[in-house]
């Protein structure tokens, strides 16, 4: 089974900017024609939207580079550290295209151990062997969160097995098993955006959950939990108010366990709401799931969902093949950077550090992403990687950093894979809603970035005289929300279009 993606479909198209790309070498022989604005000019222009739009005691990092001419063009505090949030995922997903190819696949296997009777009876064990795959989802099958985990317990059922004496079990041996980062917020490891990383991940290593009001006033709002799983246990405290101005309720799971807690209260007239959830232990959280399909599909399991430890990991017993379903690297870069999908970007980390470094850790993708930097030529001491999505705060960058990797891919054999991957103003991803209107419209691809008090937006212009320019916006210390600092990147983006 392949999990294939719509817009993976049409990979072998080759985008506006990689054509760009192939012809640059040809452009430099012509007479320049395009028609930035003089530098002294370009540079009072971003200054006076400095001035206009800069919010109070922040602090700006600003790097701009025409593609196109082989110039930069304006800098400020372009060699300083900033905290990159979301901007990180370009060093990753980078990083896995350059190190793993576009070719790369994650392969899942279902093995199992002993032998089966000619009854049904398999005495043994069904093993699932995870290869980090992020995909492992609904999300590219119409919603069908448990499509995969289905087409294995399928490919049971077609050997005739009716019985599994032994237990199901999750091999995540790929990874390690700090699911969790130490630095990511404590306080919020309970939302999606922090969701564990595992050598055997599903649906995103989140219960998808959904909330209605009771029709009857001050009753239990209805909870519908999916995948349909006795792995979480749900608390309901969350009670249906007539009141809108009462409509705040929240999630908490416990630390370390999956009890969820919903308390406070949904208006009555509130339409369904869904959240997502985390777990804890992803890879004991797809051996359940699995479990349950099989028994639901009268697959008949004596043993327990477990996952593997070292016995089994040092058995000598044969394992026999019953599926494999795989998925592309190109798939997980593009959730990764369209949707800022950190969980994707963290198990991209780990399987450059397992495939590159044989240690599927945060650390060994890190150590790959830093070599991957000094080819760039780029001194370790300019910076500091701490994670894979940019959800630590301790990941610092310089917007010359930023400028220097967006250069390279532009140029790179996987160029068109790479800014595809990137939202498109006004037209999809987290830029969906930002510089909509013509001419800005579908003329900037760039990778937004989030956390508390840092705001980022990295990436290409395309200007209506048919430029590229890449640029870097880089905006830290923060107080309160961070509508300004888009608003100044956006004015800056919609300048560089319009620079002719």
């Amino acid at each position: 089974m392949k999990l294939i993606s719509r817009t993976n479909q049409t990979r072998h198209k080759i985008p506006y900017f990689l054509l760009v790309a192939l012809v640059f070498s040809y452009i430099l022989y012509l007479e320049n024609t395009w028609s930035t604005p003089d530098e002294d000019k370009l540079n009072e222009e971003i200054n006076a939207i400095l001035q206009k739009y800069k919010p109070k005691e922040t602090r700006v990092g600003i790097s701009i580079f025409s593609i196109s001419k082989n110039k930069s063009l304006y800098k400020s505090n372009s060699n300083e550290s900033f905290v990159v949030a979301s901007n990180m995922k370009l060093f990753t997903t980078a990083t896995a295209l350059v190190y793993l190819g576009a070719d790369f696949e994650y392969k899942t296997g279902i093995l199992y151990s002993g032998s089966i009777s000619s009854d049904g009876k398999l005495k043994g064990d069904i093993i699932i062997r995870g290869s980090g795959d992020p995909n492992i989802s609904g999300r590219f099958f119409e919603g069908e969160i448990t499509a995969v985990p289905a087409y294995w317990a399928d490919a049971i059922k077609k050997q005739g097995i009716k019985v599994v004496m032994g237990d199901v079990i999750a091999d995540d041996s790929i990874f390690d098993r700090e699911f969790v980062h130490g630095n990511w917020p404590k306080d919020q490891l309970s939302e999606w955006y922090c969701a564990p990383v595992s050598g055997l991940s599903f649906n995103d290593n989140c219960i998808d959950i959904l909330v209605r009001p009771n029709e009857k006033p001050d009753g239990l709002a209805s909870i519908q939990i999916e995948p349909k799983t006795s792995y979480v246990e749900i608390i309901n405290k969350c009670k249906t108010t007539t009141l809108k101005s009462k409509h705040f309720y929240s999630f908490h799971r416990k630390p370390f366990t999956n009890q969820i807690q919903i308390t406070g209260f949904l208006w009555s007239k509130a339409e369904p709401q869904k959240e997502w959830i985390t777990i804890h232990n992803p890879p004991l959280y797809t051996a359940t799931v699995f479990k349950e399909i099989l028994e639901r599909k009268n697959v008949h399991i004596m043993g327990e969902a477990r996952v593997i430890n070292e016995s089994d990991l040092n058995a000598e017993h044969k394992l026999h093949k019953l599926a494999v379903t795989t998925s592309s690297l190109i798939q997980a870069i593009n959730v990764t950077n369209k949707c800022s999908q950190g969980f994707y970007a963290e198990q991209i980390l780990k399987t450059i550090g397992a495939t590159v470094k044989k240690e599927g850790t945060f650390s060994g993708g890190l150590e790959v992403i830093k070599d991957f930097i000094s080819k760039l030529g780029i001194p370790e001491e300019q910076y500091q990687l701490d994670d894979g999505s940019g959800l630590s705060k301790d990941n610092k960058l310089t917007p010359e950093m930023i400028i220097r990797l967006l250069r390279h891919m532009y140029m790179h054999k996987d160029a068109g894979i790479f800014l595809k991957s990137l939202p498109i103003s006004g037209t999809d991803g987290t830029l969906e809603k930002r510089l909509k209107t013509e001419p800005y419209k579908s003329r900037i691809r760039a990778k937004t970035g989030y956390v508390r008090g840092a705001s980022t937006l990295s990436g290409y212009v395309k200007t209506l005289n048919e430029e590229i320019i890449a640029f870097a916006i880089l905006v830290n210390e923060i107080k309160g929300s961070t509508w300004q600092a888009k608003r100044l990147q956006d004015a800056i983006c919609r300048f560089l279009v319009t620079c002719n």
